[in-house]
């Protein structure tokens, strides 16, 4: 009897609860993106003044996860999000004799609102996914305990090349999709309604000013941020089952996606007019 109750106390029904869970769960979670964040920006400052060295091949496959992959499907992305804007701004230029109205809105939505958003949840379907399935697998494996052993920060040894890369691919890519989507917008308004790209693109100018550009440019490198702190924290979360990494991949996506949604209304109620 006492050998009975020594085993069941050995092995109790219930199993222990996953990392980052419970009541604290929120708080904990918080930390350890504050605290991922912090070491990556310390990894950064360590390199410019020539104290440490980037992982030059984990950056080189980081770029092509969230640049080289994802680069066919921005532009046809992109270019079909640009033909959809130019048709619908045809119907109103076809409704509404105010040509110069219609195409300020439209030069606005596509650089300022469309675009950022769109690099964002590309951005996070690829290269955010890819990060916390690759942390939750070294997690569930043992190869994060193996890193701490020989004295490397697994967040930084995963978190640094990849947080880099999204930050220098999403802006690059906030430019191109920019170019693509009001070029597609563009071609579709001229060929179909005769509009001049010269009054297209005076509309541009008169629709950007100098404050929306930077907040169009600066929309991207926030979200990547928060994309690459929500994987970091979903694949740190996955612990030892081999289930977590299919969870932090959906986590992941669904908690970028909406962060990128609350991030652009957050900067919107704030620097909006």
């Amino acid at each position: 009897m006492f050998i009975r109750k020594r085993h069941a106390f050995l092995r109790p029904d219930r199993e222990p609860a996953p990392p980052l869970s419970g009541l604290n769960g929120w708080i904990e979670q918080l930390g350890l993106a504050f605290l991922a964040l912090a070491s990556c920006l310390g990894l950064y400052a360590r390199i410019l003044v020539g104290r440490s060295r980037l992982d030059l091949p984990a950056f080189a496959i980081a770029l092509r996860q969230a640049g080289l992959s994802i680069l066919p499907a921005m532009t046809l992305v992109a270019g079909a999000v640009g033909i959809i804007l130019g048709r619908q701004a045809q119907s109103f230029l076809a409704q509404f004799d105010l040509p110069g109205l219609v195409l300020l809105s439209v030069s606005y939505g596509i650089v300022v609102e469309v675009v950022p958003i769109l690099v964002g949840i590309l951005v996070a379907g690829r290269a955010g996914v890819a990060l916390a399935v690759r942390q939750a697998t070294l997690a569930a494996s043992g190869e994060m305990d193996g890193l701490l052993v020989n004295g490397i920060d697994p967040i930084r040894f995963t978190l640094g090349p990849v947080l880099l890369a999204m930050l220098l691919m999403s802006f690059a890519f906030t430019v191109w999709g920019s170019l693509v989507t009001f070029g597609a917008a563009g071609i579709w308004l001229w060929a179909m309604s005769g509009l001049p790209p010269v009054l297209f693109l005076d509309a541009l100018e008169r629709a950007l000013s100098s404050g929306d550009l930077v907040e169009a440019l600066l929309k991207p490198v926030l979200f990547a941020v928060l994309i690459a702190l929500i994987a970091t924290v979903h694949g740190t979360a996955a612990g030892r089952d081999p289930q977590g990494i299919a969870q932090a991949a959906t986590r992941t996506m669904i908690g970028a996606v909406s962060a990128i949604l609350l991030a652009d209304l957050a900067v919107v109620l704030l620097v909006g007019d």
